[in-house]
């Protein structure tokens, strides 16, 4: 394991998309996002369908898991371009990880739509790991303690929030391991 860094120098943002459907279903946009810190603060966005998605694809399967509907996204949804200026504003200066890599695809979705490019890279969360030193048992009892507290799935705010949840019982874990020494 890596030595015991303060968590605050290290301290990553996790990210986590909900869409209108997977991949292999159809051409899928992001319809919600939330970024979380390791301290346990998160935002969330609903995000308003751009208009060159208007002809792209729709799963009553996916809204069934995620629970977010054509008409709450028309209504209560954020323009593409304004929520990846809050999400570049929220994410700040910490690198950002997802635990898939579809996540970085709807974000260049997004900034696309927007004409931008992604404010940030997203990056996959088993590199933080790996350069962490953590063992897969470590990840794997973290992930199912995270998973006991936050066990609500397929709702951005929650997953990126389990997600953060899970590095900061690692980072406790490794500081717990490091004073023991």
């Amino acid at each position: 394991m890596a030595s015991g860094q303060d968590i605050t120098t290290t301290c990553p943002a996790l990210i986590d998309f909900e869409a209108s459907c997977l991949p292999e279903f159809g051409q899928s946009y992001p319809i919600e996002v939330a970024i979380a810190h390791v301290d346990g603060v998160s935002r969330t966005w609903l995000i308003r369908p751009a208009a060159a998605w208007r002809f792209w694809d729709w799963s009553p399967e996916a809204e069934a898991l995620h629970g977010i509907s054509q008409e709450l996204i028309a209504r209560e949804g954020i323009d593409a371009a304004q929520v990846l200026a809050e999400m570049a504003e929220f994410a700040g200066d910490r690198p950002v990880y997802a635990d898939a890599d579809i996540d970085a695809y709807w974000l260049e979705v997004l900034a696309h739509a927007a004409g931008l490019q992604p404010p940030f890279p997203v990056r996959y969360l088993g590199e933080y790991f790996a350069e962490r030193g953590y063992t897969r048992p470590q990840i794997v009892t973290a992930l199912a303690s995270a998973r006991e507290r936050l066990p609500v799935e397929h709702v951005a705010r929650d997953d990126a929030s389990r997600l953060a949840l899970t590095v900061q019982l690692l980072h406790k874990a490794e500081q717990a391991e490091d004073q023991g020494r």
